[in-house]
């Protein structure tokens, strides 16, 4: 009898593995791996309108100030060359779609610095749209709530998905790097390189809130763009990373 039990034992373990393999295949099928498609710019342009934001309606998103909201406005304005209207848009919109998820608004806005560099107009070579770089051939029902996939572009929608996708990865993983790892189309490899993009990138905002300039080194630097990098006042230039997608 034991060893009947053993045996079955045994079976179920195979069979619990060959499940989770063919569940890791389906995901990296349907969430490639996008970093080496960020920082593209559509149309072959040298670099985005200082306020691509201007092209949306965001009348109704009404700002209200904080001193720390306005610090990590205007961290975001200096670091990576936008206007200052766009860059309290965002970080307004950030707090309140963060809001609905029980999120740290600082996270929506480390993953848009590590996708977009805050340009809502990117489309990236395998089709990923907007701020929060959306999938729309994955999301398509989310989307289809908002007319259709070129809703994506609207960076009020593009942070809504964002945050619907970036919430449920983390509460299915248990922790913000599986979260992140998904999100990236990393699967559970939660030592991927844009894990601690993000993360650092979080770190810094969170201390542009606290009013504290950070001095250590910007992990994204050496691979930013020209007008990225030249914000990047307050950090030294990085060493070239060991590990790229």
């Amino acid at each position: 009898m034991a060893a009947i039990m053993q045996n079955k034992k045994k079976i179920f373990l195979g069979l619990a593995v060959i499940l989770a393999t063919v569940l890791a295949l389906v995901f990296f099928l349907k969430f490639p791996d996008r970093e080496s498609a960020i920082g593209e710019v559509p149309q072959g342009q040298d670099d985005f309108p200082v306020n691509s934001l201007a092209a949306f309606d965001l009348s109704h998103v009404k700002y209200k100030e904080t001193e720390p909201k306005n610090r990590v406005a205007a961290c975001i304005s200096k670091r990576y060359k936008i206007t200052s209207d766009a860059a309290r848009k965002i970080t307004q919109l950030a707090e309140q779609v963060a809001a609905k998820h029980e999120l740290d608004p600082n996270l929506i806005l480390a993953i848009i610095a590590n996708e977009s560099k805050f340009h809502p107009l990117l489309v990236s070579p395998v089709g990923a749209l907007g701020l929060m770089q959306i999938m729309p051939n994955v999301h398509k029902r989310k989307l289809a709530a908002y007319g259709g996939e070129n809703a994506a572009l609207n960076p009020e929608v593009n942070m809504m998905i964002g945050a619907t996708i970036i919430s449920s990865f983390i509460r299915q993983t248990g922790s913000l790097e599986g979260g992140l790892a998904m999100y990236v189309g990393a699967g559970f490899d939660t030592s991927h390189p844009y894990v601690y993009k993000v993360k650092y990138e979080l770190e810094v905002f969170r201390d542009c809130a606290n009013g504290i300039v950070r001095n250590i080194p910007d992990p994204s630097a050496s691979r930013a763009n020209k007008s990225t990098a030249s914000a990047l006042e307050e950090a030294p230039t990085a060493p070239a990373e060991d590990a790229e997608k």
